[in-house]
């Protein structure tokens, strides 16, 4: 049997690798996403307690293999993954929180195997890159899209006005088919006065909802 020291232990482990979740799921509440800090909390509460279930629990079967355990948490973090990755008018959201969702896994399957240090470095590191990958600087990779909900397609003078109002060069445009969805492929590195663009367009009585990608 296990000390009462022991067991206070991987308490904290469970706890400080849960607290490292809400780090990383703060970041991405704050941006709207998914998967938010109560997600990324039990995912690391969940992996953290795998991983000790793995190390120390089976110390009276000399036949039991451990490890098993903790390769479990890789196959169903991947499930949860994939539901927070989807496809829509051939963009695809959600795999930076996906990946998020496996690092913080990763992150708390350190803590609890007792690789503190480890793992509250790679939290801290993984919130900080969020971060600064956000910059406009970073987004010069990337070039926007601007996603317009219409009632009918037919002010289309109207957007691009707009878009020349701030700057904005559109590259492509997309129609549905069923005609109520445009998506602006721009060449702009970023765009500026996010809020206002906003407000443009939404001042245009056939626009329903306006997105930036």
């Amino acid at each position: 049997m296990y000390s009462e020291l022991e067991y206070l232990n991987w308490i904290f482990r469970i706890v400080l690798a849960t607290l490292c979740g809400c780090a990383i799921g703060y970041e991405r509440t704050s941006r709207n996403k998914s998967a938010g800090i109560r997600t990324h909390a039990i995912i690391a509460l969940g992996s953290s307690m795998f991983m000790i279930i793995s190390k120390y629990a089976f110390f009276d079967v000399s036949t039991a293999d451990g490890a098993r355990v903790a390769a479990q948490i890789v196959s169903g973090i991947g499930f949860l993954g994939a539901g927070v990755i989807f496809v829509k008018d051939d963009l695809i959201q959600g795999l930076t929180t996906a990946a998020g969702m496996w690092t913080t896994s990763g992150i708390a399957a350190c803590i609890g195997a007792g690789l503190i240090f480890i793992g509250v470095f790679a939290t801290l590191f993984l919130v900080v890159l969020q971060k600064i990958f956000h910059y406009p600087f970073f987004n010069q990779i990337d070039h926007p899209n601007v996603l317009i909900q219409t009632n009918i397609v037919s002010k289309n003078d109207e957007i691009y006005k707009i878009f020349e109002k701030y700057g904005i060069e559109v590259n492509e445009i997309k129609i549905d088919r069923n005609l109520d969805l445009m998506t602006f492929d721009t060449n702009s590195r970023w765009i500026d006065h996010k809020n206002e663009l906003f407000q443009d367009l939404m001042s245009i009585d056939t626009v329903t909802k306006v997105s930036i990608l």
